[in-house]
């Protein structure tokens, strides 16, 4: 069968084309997940880049989702010999609309093959931009925690937040914010997460974590970061554990992402629980 692509304007119809595709593995395919559901419900995300991969007889094959300037999220099921017609399909969509695509988030395997048959199309170069594992709890284990306390950031802790994300940004690779993008991003978490916690101790936070990109029955932990000073206590651990309970008290599981370089880390969401689910990668097109 031929495989064609179409672009959505509206997200109520792509919502409804897509959606029963990627719920088939809502775990593994929690970031597109949740990006719908934001975009759907308005709270995040103007102007969405928001395409099917469909065959003849119009069944969906894939879905592109893309939120300028991030990464296009790809999920793909198709042969191998079908990356090529996607490229070459997808970079007809996309010069058309006028738009650059910064780079590719995907399955792992996925995420080779459509990289190799983009760049092969359009003589570009590549980096990974981070080589990731998506881990999925559905109850957290019980595990030493430092003295302290789960609070939630209110305005006296604005600053600090915004300084928090920024650093955020930095370690991980993502587009670095400017200093009022982080505090806009500040005041926006604090006023309108439900889910955004900070470990503290002795009064003063030294880790935070937050709930998002919900789905129908998990949602994500994200934004997990420590402070250089205060990494190494276990901090990170708590609010981990601490978040993802409270979260389990409305949701059937939680996911995350995590790094691969940073063993560290996928020890710490393992010993609390997290079960590995695939691989993911984050490519930049150079």
């Amino acid at each position: 069968m031929t495989l064609k692509l179409t672009k959505y304007k509206d997200i109520n119809e792509f919502y409804k084309r897509v959606y029963p595709f990627l719920i088939k593995k809502e775990a593994e395919n929690n970031l597109p997940l949740g990006l719908l559901n934001s975009i759907k419900s308005g709270s995040r995300y103007n102007n969405p880049l928001l395409v099917s991969a469909e065959n003849e007889d119009g069944s969906i094959k894939g879905a592109f989702i893309m939120t300028p300037p991030h990464n296009l999220v790809s999920v793909l099921q198709i042969n191998d010999n079908e990356y090529s017609t996607i490229a070459q399909e997808l970079n007809t969509l996309l010069s058309e609309e006028g738009i650059e695509v910064p780079g590719f988030v995907s399955e792992k395997v996925s995420a080779e093959k459509l990289t190799q048959a983009w760049c092969n199309l359009k003589g570009c170069e590549h980096e990974i931009g981070m080589d990731q594992r998506i881990y999925k709890l559905d109850h957290v284990n019980e595990i030493e925690i430092p003295e302290g306390k789960l609070i939630q950031p209110d305005e006296r802790h604005l600053t600090l937040l915004s300084d928090w994300i920024k650093c955020f940004t930095v370690e991980t690779g993502v587009r670095p914010l400017t200093e009022s993008e982080a505090l806009e991003r500040a005041e926006d978490m604090i006023a309108n997460e439900n889910y955004l916690y900070f470990w503290e101790t002795d009064g003063k936070p030294v880790s935070m974590a937050r709930g998002g990109r919900w789905t129908d029955n998990g949602i994500t932990v994200n934004f997990v970061y420590t402070p250089k000073p205060f990494r190494k206590k276990g901090y990170a651990s708590a609010v981990v554990a601490g978040l993802s309970s409270k979260l389990l008290e409305e949701y059937k599981f939680c996911t995350l992402y995590t790094d691969l370089e940073n063993p560290t880390s996928n020890k710490i969401y393992m010993d609390i629980g997290y079960v590995p689910v695939c691989d993911s990668l984050m490519v930049n097109i150079k």
